[in-house]
């Protein structure tokens, strides 16, 4: 059977008609209707359905859409058996939808430009408003200009809220607000260095069409907004009433961006593709929100469009540079908490449910909320104290590993080459010691001052290269830290995965005189002996060791090693 999947469609009309493979996601059309929030917004990563499930909303509501069309888009689906509902809610709003997820500008110039070519566009569509007697001559001069893109800003900032209310007067009927991806230029802004200028502008737009300004008027019945934050900064958001946020922290709305497994069976079952279900877990599952469990579908649809071909799909439609550089910057403590998430373990850490893209680099809990809104992370629980909110955060699977490994590794590339660090990875596992340390040296002599060895301890500085050594070698090892082991606690164990491997063990020891480097590197190696670290080898039935001590001194190393039979 061939299927056509919608890569890159979010025009919900443009799907159905089409013959495209459609996961049925129309009975949140009936949630968003009956929830009691005049505002909503819905944050989701990027390429969840935002945009696909706001096109949705707006073919079921829009009036005009309704009334040029003899084909009903939804029959057949969910919500047509909401006989009731259907009759209420179908057709019957004016509705404003925009979306802003294609201004993404290096300049603050460019980018205003862009979201005056928007709302031109958005009055093209309502341009029938100017037909007889409706508007004041004043309010057609206004209406013209910002149709010819000739507007002042000051008009661009109401232009929703007029439109609003020109609707409001045309069909006695309070319009339905849709503003999807509303964060992307402030994101981009923020990249580019216009962050103020932007929010000035975004905070005018929204603030004016969504509040409820003239006394004893209004001209919204609902109003739903999609991105990937809540930005916190400057009143975007403040002051509006019956206001909801749905994060991925909320159950509400859980199962309608993403797939979940039975949708995903149902994918492979009608693609007649026979695809094990195991693998494109691993690689594509893992995102939580409350009960449900998520894949990326993104990545599923681009997966079963190449036949189940394996690969990182959703990580490639756009730039990771923010999270690089993020990652990069970050203090030694954040470093090492990736060194865990990277494990597969779990890390506590403080998130927020507002957002302030300036406080991303000063702010620890700014950095891990976006991590976590934008995709990256995932979270399994949260906890409340006193002062902030606390989650367990976790790396979603194994293309989102990608992003992280990459990044990475590029830190050992950036005063080096990819083949440099390549080598420095094989002499580990090649048991090559005297390449290792070569290796080793130079890394610590050419990447000296990008890590900032003056700002950290010694231990620290092992740490950020172990970190290196984690994303070469985890395919072939599992790798521990700081662990107990036998009668102490060892720095790094190398497990290897197949037990004819192998092991490695390093410990290691700092010193203040270089000239007794080599005396601290043997001492690291007798502990590791004397401390009976080779237990853990033992119940795993390996039976060979490097065992290494390592000794720095500022930027200079020793090192003594063993090879060990049990």
């Amino acid at each position: 059977m061939h299927m056509n999947f919608p890569i890159g469609i979010s025009d919900f009309e443009e799907i159905v008609q089409g013959d495209y493979y459609f996961i049925d996601k129309t009975l949140l059309i009936k949630e968003i209707m009956d929830d009691g929030a005049k505002i909503i917004l819905l944050t989701r990563p990027r390429r969840f359905g935002k945009t696909l499930n706001l096109s949705m909303l707006y073919y079921f509501l829009s009036e005009d859409y309704y009334n040029k069309v003899d084909q009903n888009l939804f029959e057949g689906l969910s919500i047509s058996k909401e006989i009731e509902f259907c009759k209420k809610h179908q057709g019957q709003y004016p509705v404003i939808f925009i979306s802003f997820k294609d201004i993404k500008e290096d300049t603050f110039t460019k980018a205003y430009a862009g979201i005056v070519v928007l709302i031109s566009a958005l009055y093209e569509k309502h341009r029938y408003l100017l037909e007889g007697d409706l508007l004041s001559e004043s309010q057609k001069n206004i209406f013209t200009t910002i149709l010819n893109q000739k507007a002042d800003e000051a008009n661009i900032k109401v232009s929703i809220q007029n439109l609003a209310e020109y609707l409001t007067k045309k069909f006695k009927q309070f319009p339905i607000i849709l503003i999807d991806e509303y964060d992307t230029p402030i994101q981009q802004a923020y990249l580019k260095e216009y962050y103020g200028d932007m929010i000035s502008l975004m905070r005018g737009i929204l603030g004016s069409a969504l509040k409820d300004n003239k006394p004893n008027e209004r001209f919204l019945e609902k109003a739903i907004i999609t991105g990937i934050t809540r930005i916190g900064q400057e009143s975007i958001f403040s002051g509006l009433n019956n206001f909801e946020v749905y994060s991925v922290l909320e159950e509400k709305y859980g199962q309608y961006f993403g797939f979940i497994e039975e949708e995903v069976l149902k994918l492979i079952d009608d693609s007649q593709q026979t695809l094990e279900l195991a693998p494109i877990k691993e690689w594509y599952n893992g995102y939580q929100i409350d009960k449900y469990t998520l894949y990326n579908p993104w990545s599923i649809i681009k997966c079963l469009k190449n036949k189940g071909t394996l690969e990182w799909y959703w990580v490639n439609t756009s730039s990771n540079d923010l999270i690089a550089e993020l990652l990069t910057d970050a203090d030694i403590i954040i470093k090492l908490q990736f060194e865990q998430l990277l494990q597969g373990e779990i890390i506590e850490r403080p998130i927020s449910k507002n957002f302030i893209f300036p406080e991303i680099k000063k702010s620890e809990e700014a950095l891990w909320s976006l991590l976590l809104y934008a995709g990256y992370l995932k979270v399994l629980s949260t906890q409340r104290t006193e002062y902030q909110m606390l989650a367990q955060l976790a790396v979603p699977n194994r293309e989102i590993r990608f992003v992280y490994n990459k990044i990475i590794a590029q830190w050992f590339t950036i005063k080096s080459s990819m083949d440099s660090y390549r080598k420095f990875i094989e002499s580990l596992l090649s048991g090559d010691v005297s390449a290792f340390k070569h290796q080793l040296s130079n890394y610590i002599i050419q990447t000296g001052s990008y890590f900032d060895f003056n700002k950290h301890t010694p231990e620290e500085v092992f740490h950020i290269f172990i970190l290196g050594l984690v994303v070469g070698l985890k395919d072939e090892y599992i790798i521990q830290f700081n662990r107990e082991s036998g009668i102490g606690r060892l720095d790094v164990i190398f497990l290897p995965k197949n037990n004819k491997r192998q092991g490695i063990l390093i410990e290691f020891k700092t010193g203040e005189n270089p000239d007794l480097l080599l005396t601290r590197a043997e001492e690291a190696l007798e502990q590791i002996k004397n401390k009976h670290y080779l237990g853990t080898f033992k119940q795993h039935n390996v039976r060979f060791i490097l065992a290494i001590g390592l000794a720095f001194c500022g930027k200079q190393l020793e090192l003594a090693h063993e090879n060990i039979s049990i």
